[in-house]
């Protein structure tokens, strides 16, 4: 059991009500992910019906999630679970490290659909860090607080919504999807996770605030806001790089870098 709280800014190291918040979260958000993986057959096969000369690349698509479901949703799982380790080890591992890390020999010899691919997760997490900043920044704390006195923000914080993008992109990674398709997952990521996610960030903090951690806080119940079918963000902060991959529509560049052809006819079906 967890000790009694002490004063705010006095933390308390607490290996086992970490293990407990853990032990409520991940699963939850591998949950919200799977469920929204398990939606993509749908909507894939509805983006076929009019994706003209790229019907091949969905139906592809379709077969490829159907055969790499439960790796797909393992990498999931292992990005999180390696995530929140480092937390409980006092150790935070960085989101952006993370992803932008994985081409240790420069840029230049990054393929040009992992770019679009990081991009476009960031974009998901700036979505995510935007409609519920004020429950991130608790969770922030209380987390922070229960390490130990870390300091976490979007970047550390294990559950939050850059780690989720990172725990996204990681998933894709090992399926042979077409560019085009590997950005219409992400879109459909951020638009049937959104919600689901929300409440989970709502539900640990109120379990962290009843044990304690940090109660002077308070956790206030805000009502959560239906998803849009389709939510498209007002634009990125300074979580998306400066200069964004080409081939990626206007939700995920920062400029008005020309898109190839490709990307072209994915904004103009998107839209």
């Amino acid at each position: 059991m967890m000790s009694a709280p002490t004063p705010m800014g006095s933390p308390g190291r607490d290996p086992a009500q970490l293990q407990l918040a853990r032990d409520i979260v991940l699963p939850a958000l591998c949950q919200a992910f799977g469920a929204a993986l398990a939606r993509f057959d749908d909507a894939l096969f509805d983006r076929a019906g009019n994706a003209g000369s790229s019907q091949l690349l969905f139906l592809d698509a379709m077969r490829e999630l159907r055969r790499r479901r439960e790796e797909i949703a393992g990498a999931f799982a292992a990005h999180l679970g390696h995530a929140w380790a480092g937390l409980a080890a006092g150790e935070p591992v960085s989101a952006e490290l993370t992803l932008s890390g994985q081409a240790q020999d420069g840029l230049s010899l990054v393929p040009e659909h992992v770019l679009e691919s990081r991009l476009a997760v960031r974009n998901f997490a700036t979505v995510l860090l935007r409609d519920f900043k004020p429950v991130l920044a608790r969770l922030d704390r209380r987390l922070g607080w229960l390490g130990g006195g870390i300091e976490l923000d979007a970047d550390r914080n294990p559950i939050s919504p850059e780690h989720l993008g990172v725990a996204i992109h990681e998933a894709f990674a090992g399926c042979e999807l077409a560019p085009e398709v590997h950005l219409v997952l992400i879109k459909l990521c951020e638009r049937d996770m959104r919600a689901p996610v929300g409440r989970i960030y709502e539900k640990l903090d109120e379990h962290l605030a009843a044990a304690g951690v940090m109660s002077q806080m308070g956790a206030p119940r805000r009502p959560l806001a239906s998803a849009p079918a389709q939510h498209v963000p007002h634009g990125l902060d300074d979580l998306v790089e400066q200069r964004a991959a080409p081939g990626v529509d206007s939700e995920f560049k920062d400029d008005e870098q020309a898109a190839p052809a490709w990307a072209q006819r994915f904004a103009a079906r998107w839209s």
